[in-house]
């Protein structure tokens, strides 16, 4: 029948034994992501039950020894996490090590130094100078966040080298070639591709249009994978149900669908993020300069006065 053809022509694996390996490892991964979700939230509800008790219950203050340790550790960890991009640009500092251990060490102490700053200022403003290197502690907090999520959409993963548009263009025609026998059985399934990838090659001409194109094109696939996941489940109840196996190719086939649409949108958005990238760069460095100064110039001021 069609769709037994159908379930046949999406990729599968030589045996059941594999299959069911695949299925353990997808369900290992999702339960590891699970734990990893849940440990999360448990430590940032304890920071922020922590916090409240910093800031009302008054467990130290911030004239304290222990604060005062606390904001030499945060502004210590700051002033190290600059080695990355002294690293990243002279050639003679790479006896300091690999350049992605500093990336990732750059990654956690700017999370992790702002964080303890924070709790060594008692969430409390004391002074000008002390209210200036906090506004631009978490201006270059924010601009940091805004970067991580812009280098994910132009690289392999957080930690993974620089794509290319020609290689997510490759990589997106032999995604879309593979899935050829199978459209050609599921032509809904291949007008909702064929849709989606039609909205995503425009080029509107207006600023405002490319960056409200840049915003929607996210959920129009989600809706767009919504719809195809619909046509499969309406092709399965149409020929009726062929067993497991089968139900497992449709999901699989599902999987395979959803992964061309990712790759779809970010080919269609991936010189976008790129110019971003660029522009982000010329705004998050004077930013970083902007703290180290105000920092030095409230270390100095705390020591004077």
């Amino acid at each position: 029948m069609e769709l037994q053809a159908t379930a046949g022509a999406c990729p599968q694996s030589p045996s059941s034994g594999s299959a069911l390996r695949r299925n353990l490892g997808r369900l290992a991964g999702r339960l590891a992501r699970s734990l990893a979700a849940i440990s999360l939230r448990v430590v940032l509800i304890a920071i922020v039950m922590f916090a409240w008790a910093v800031r009302h219950d008054g467990l130290y203050t911030s004239n304290s020894n222990f604060a005062y340790w606390l904001g030499v550790i945060g502004g210590s960890l700051m002033l190290v996490l600059l080695i990355y991009p002294l690293r990243k640009r002279f050639r003679f500092l790479a006896i300091l090590g690999p350049l992605k251990h500093w990336f990732r060490f750059h990654l956690v102490a700017g999370i992790m130094g702002p964080l303890i700053v924070l709790f060594h200022s008692t969430f409390r403003v004391g002074s000008f100078n002390a209210a200036i290197a906090l506004a631009c502690m978490l201006l270059v907090v924010m601009s940091g966040i805004v970067g991580r999520f812009i280098y994910r959409k132009i690289h392999h993963g957080l930690f993974g080298s620089r794509a290319t548009a020609e290689e997510l263009q490759r990589t997106l025609e032999q995604q879309v070639k593979a899935l050829q026998p199978v459209l050609l059985r599921l032509p809904m399934v291949e007008r909702e591709i064929g849709r989606f990838t039609n909205l995503a090659s425009l080029q509107p001409q207006g600023r405002w249009q490319r960056a409200l194109r840049l915003a929607s094109l996210g959920w129009q696939r989600q809706l767009t994978s919504r719809r195809v996941r619909r046509a499969i489940a309406g092709y399965a109840r149409k020929f009726g149900n062929h067993g497991e196996a089968t139900n497992t190719h449709l999901l699989e086939l599902a999987r395979t669908i959803d992964d061309t649409l990712k790759a779809i949108l970010r080919t269609a958005q991936f010189s976008t993020y790129e110019k971003l990238f660029s522009l982000w760069h010329v705004v998050h460095i004077p930013f970083l300069c902007l703290l180290v100064a105000t920092a030095i110039i409230h270390v100095v001021a705390v020591h004077a006065y």
